[in-house]
């Protein structure tokens, strides 16, 4: 098999973090022509990233986690019980539909010249309320720090990376002050080897990004 994604997308980050939690044999390759017609009649969706499994090409992160999840079941990264499954999608879904629209504003403005320091403030304050969200759903369903990893870790890790990182590099703002659930998660998660190498591999993506563009290095 292979995986085509991006080293910068929190969605290709988070299948590689599945990949590397389970020890599944999986090539790990850039696109080709990635932007352009050529790799739309590659994946019609014109996103990484994409699974070529041998038999089919498989779009969309979360349909590649399943598929891997399906067919390579050891070590388990989902519960058996149907409701504690249910809950664990709840907390796969939260970064996409929350934290995500929340944090791209504020990813945009990494390299405005110049910024607009009240895009920054708005949307910092709209991102650390969806992370106050995080922290009561936390809270009401029991979820922190366990003895292994689940997909939601695989759907969190690279999300919380940026939403940290970005807003750190903007104005120096420490936006987990006030999740402690969330800090306590985060602090865990990070040493879990599979996250280690993720947040690794993010963290030079994001400083490669950076010089390139021109904006502020963390």
């Amino acid at each position: 098999m292979k995986l085509i994604g991006l080293p910068h997308s929190p969605y290709s980050a988070r299948v590689r973090m599945q990949i590397y939690a389970k020890g599944i044999d999986v090539e790990i390759a850039a696109p080709e022509e990635f932007g352009t017609e050529a790799f739309k009649r590659f994946n019609p969706l014109g996103k990484v990233p994409v699974l070529d499994t041998g038999e089919r090409m498989l779009p969309e992160s979360t349909v590649i986690m399943d598929y891997l999840e399906d067919t390579h079941p050891h070590p388990p990264m989902r519960p058996a019980d149907p409701g504690q499954r249910a809950l664990m999608s709840l907390f796969c879904r939260f970064p996409d539909v929350y934290i995500q629209p929340a944090l791209f504003p504020l990813f945009q403005q990494l390299t405005a010249n110049p910024r607009d320091g009240r895009s920054v403030r708005e949307n910092r304050v709209n991102l650390c309320a969806q992370l106050t969200n995080l922290e009561r759903l936390m809270s009401r369903y029991d979820r922190g720090i366990r003895d292994r990893l689940d997909l939601a870790d695989c759907a969190l890790v690279p999300i919380l990376f940026y939403a940290t990182q970005v807003p750190a590099i903007l104005d120096g703002t420490d936006v987990l002050t006030d999740v402690p659930l969330v800090r306590a998660w985060w602090q865990w998660v990070r040493d879990e080897e599979p996250a280690a190498r993720v947040l690794r591999e993010l963290d030079t993506s994001l400083r490669t990004f950076l010089q390139r563009s021109g904006g502020s290095n963390p």
